[in-house]
């Protein structure tokens, strides 16, 4: 047995709460080594009320395997330690190490499973889809506003939105995240210099007014972006320490190194990267949080803001992120928080801070196996089941799942401009757990590198766009809309037998359940995919044709998939299907 990978760390993503009677519990061991995990526990104060319950292994990595199980017994504080078998040996693990028989002292403990420390999810984000909307590049009414003379800026504008609302409507998104729209001297408004005023090229507060009413009234809700970790240098605190120096009220607004504030060759303050026309935030002030706070509040209380994207959230203090979830939750316990976090984010979703993080993570997971092909479907496979293991599990469901945005170049140019890996990578996006967020145009099959190509306009002339991943877009939306299993249910892998290339994994609830099997492979592949106790028949939802084979058995699959071909299945029942 090998001690050394045997892992559990309570209060933590291997022991947290999912009701107020419900404890799940995990434990890592060293891949294949264990053949027999029991959870031994006791109530704190009357050992009486002890039990044991067998823990199933629910995922394996590169390296471990984890066990799980949710502890629904009637009792709120709990010990607990570990019994395990392997082919040579048993151990008890405690919070005291491994013994060679059970000990009586040094169990772990959840002390008490407290209501208000269990996860809340936002219905109505978790169920959603997101469409993200670059407010310079997106839509411009009149159509030839002028560019202001600045090669950068395209003139999109709120009226320009309003006039392509329908589209929008149409395609079935419940949100619009919008990048920045507050007064800045860039077009990509990071920078920003008024935080209560509305940039003039994109309109003014009556029209933004009349938009938003205009999204809750077609049902869509409305996200901003947050901009708190800098400000832009001609906010007005920091003009102020440019004409006052360390005379200044605000110098303690910003982290200045030394006077005179110097821009080049380096600034000689903090800023976002190392541009000096960015300064950084001191939001542990108490004067420049106060600031930040009450702009939340006035853009959510005047003018219906249902959720803020918060801009470099990994930089900024988490004591003023505690602030701002406390004060936004007294308006409106549904209001979203997601933070912009480009690794690993698990520290900040345990309900004090953020409700939501950008998932890049999961993002760069994708770009290995659909854009570079650098790794095969059981590595992927096997990367995302130790993704999973780092999240309680209650927010994994509310993650923004991305594959494009204004900061990465666009997946299909990721792809050199294969479309049938763009469409696995779409499909994965749409059901795995999480809300999946388009990047505005991915869905009529725009391109770009990196920033600012991938920040090109919205094209408009219908006879450009590919109407086959747009349908591929409303068919995904649509069905997520259907099915409560690819919004709330649990995911787990399929064993596929015959080829490491595919990838099949389930997501159940209840009796609703659905099964997704792609071929990452650029050539055909004859498999068999063990779907176990998740499903006694499944029928497929894609129409098949003469040379293609379904087998569909009790508890199995055989098919054949052609290279890049994705099929879905559900319980029962068959639906119309995309072509």
């Amino acid at each position: 047995m090998k001690l050394e990978a045997i892992y559990h760390k309570p209060y933590s993503e291997f022991a947290f709460s999912i009701d107020p009677d419900t404890l799940v519990i995990r434990l890592r061991t060293a891949k294949n080594d264990i053949n027999t995990c029991i959870l031994i526990y006791h109530e704190k104060y009357d050992s009486s009320q002890r039990g044991k319950a067998k823990m199933k292994k629910v995922a394996s990595d590169e390296m471990f395997d984890y066990y799980e199980v949710e502890l629904n017994v009637g009792i709120k504080r709990i010990k607990y330690m570990f019994y395990l078998e392997d082919n040579y040996s048993i151990k008890w693990y405690s919070s005291d190490g491994f013994f060679d028989y059970m000990p009586q002292w040094g169990q772990f403990t959840h002390s008490y499973i407290c209501k208000e420390d269990i996860l809340e999810e936002i219905e109505w984000f978790r169920n959603s889809t997101i469409y993200q909307i670059f407010p310079d590049r997106f839509a411009k009414l009149p159509p030839d506003t002028s560019n202001l003379g600045n090669r950068t800026v395209h003139g999109g504008n709120i009226k320009g939105i309003i006039a392509r609302l329908d589209y929008l409507v149409t395609l079935g998104v419940d949100v619009i995240y919008f990048n920045p729209i507050f007064k800045s001297e860039s077009y990509h408004r990071y920078d920003v210099v008024d935080y209560y005023e509305i940039d003039p090229v994109f309109g003014d507060k009556r029209e933004l007014k009349e938009l938003i009413d205009l999204c809750h009234k077609n049902g869509i809700k409305i996200i901003f972006d947050g901009v708190f970790n800098h400000s832009g240098d001609k906010f007005f605190a920091f003009k102020d320490i440019l004409e006052k120096g360390e005379k200044s009220k605000y110098v303690n607004w910003y982290h200045i190194s030394s006077f005179p504030v110097e821009v080049y060759p380096r600034p000689n303050y903090e800023c976002f990267s190392y541009y000096g026309g960015m300064p950084k935030l001191n939001t542990g002030n108490p004067e420049t949080a106060q600031y930040l706070l009450d702009v939340v509040r006035y853009w959510t209380v005047e003018f219906g803001v249902d959720g803020w994207r918060l801009d470099a959230a990994d930089e900024v203090d988490r004591k003023f992120w505690r602030k701002l979830r406390d004060m936004l939750k007294s308006l409106n316990r549904d209001t979203v928080l997601i933070g912009e976090i480009f690794d690993e984010s698990s520290s900040w979703l345990w309900g004090d801070q953020f409700d939501s993080v950008t998932n890049y993570p999961l993002k760069a997971m994708i770009n290995d196996l659909f854009a570079y092909r650098s790794v095969d479907a059981e590595i992927f496979r096997m990367r995302i089941n130790s993704y999973i293991m780092k999240l309680n599990k209650k927010v994994l469901n509310s993650l923004v799942n991305v594959i494009s945005t204004h900061d990465t170049p666009r997946f299909l140019t990721l792809c050199d401009g294969d479309e049938k890996r763009f469409g696995l990578a779409v499909v994965f996006q749409f059901t795995f757990p999480g809300v999946p967020l388009i990047y505005y145009g991915d869905e009529i099959g725009m391109e770009g590198e990196g920033d600012p190509d991938c920040r090109r306009p919205m094209i408009w002339d219908e006879a450009k766009w590919n109407r086959k991943n747009l349908e591929l877009y409303r068919f995904l939306i649509d069905l997520r809309k259907k099915f409560d299993s690819l919004r709330i249910g649990e995911y787990g892998e399929l064993p596929v037998i015959g080829c490491k290339g595919i990838l099949a994994y389930r997501r159940g609830l209840g009796e609703d359940g659905i099964i997704v099997i792609m071929n990452t492979l650029d050539q055909k592949a004859r498999i068999t995919v063990e779907t176990g106790e998740f499903f006694d028949a499944v029928k497929a939802f894609k129409s098949l044709k003469d040379d293609e084979m379904l087998a569909v058995e009790r508890k199995r699959i055989n098919l054949c998939l052609k290279p890049f071909e994705w099929r879905i299945y559900k319980a029962s029942g068959e639906l119309e299907t995309l072509t």
